[in-house]
């Protein structure tokens, strides 16, 4: 009888430690394949995140670089703003003391086909209004390329009339706006 109890006994712990053992095999293998899941699962989340950074951080940038664009663009004279820009330069008339007039405007293209904008002006004044002119000009904002500039001092004699008793010149410049955009 004690042959039989220790029989049960140890067939009862066998069963016992065999579904034990089961048990732990199935939760390892189980564990096994979700951990392989989970991990798949973060590595996406992670190229998503990268992905939706990397749009973040392109967005943010353009949203700088725009500002940037902006102030860049208003050195750049467009084909509807012509008008605009020719009054600026009429308005450095009365800024210098100087009778200024456009003789002449055309459009026109680089070797490269980069499109330009020729003008001529002619201004009248005392040498010293005329210089102011020429450095109003210079500093005008944008790129003008000076072709030709000639400053010569009226003859009197030809009906120039002298203002208070100075002389006086006459500027004459053919230039060239290189940040033009045809449109």
């Amino acid at each position: 009888m004690k042959s039989n109890k220790i029989i049960i006994l140890f067939g009862a712990a066998s069963m016992v430690m065999i579904i034990t053992v089961a048990i732990s095999a199935s939760l390892f293998f189980s564990m096994k394949n979700k951990t392989e899941e989970s991990i798949k699962f973060s590595e996406k989340i992670n190229e998503l995140s990268g992905k939706e950074s990397h749009t973040a951080s392109a967005a943010s940038a353009l949203r700088r670089e725009n500002i940037n664009i902006e102030k860049i663009s208003k050195f750049f004279f467009k084909e509807n703003e012509i008008s605009v820009f020719i009054k600026k330069v009429e308005a450095l008339g009365p800024q210098s003391g100087t009778r200024i007039t456009i003789e002449s405007l055309e459009k026109g293209f680089t070797e490269k086909t980069v499109p330009l904008l020729n003008f001529r002006i002619k201004a009248i004044g005392t040498f010293s209004e005329v210089s102011r002119l020429l450095v109003l000009l210079e500093n005008f904002p944008g790129e003008i390329g000076w072709n030709t500039l000639r400053v010569v001092r009226e003859d009197l004699e030809a009906g120039a009339v002298s203002r208070g008793g100075a002389p006086i010149w006459r500027a004459e410049a053919y230039l060239t706006i290189l940040n033009f955009v045809n449109e």
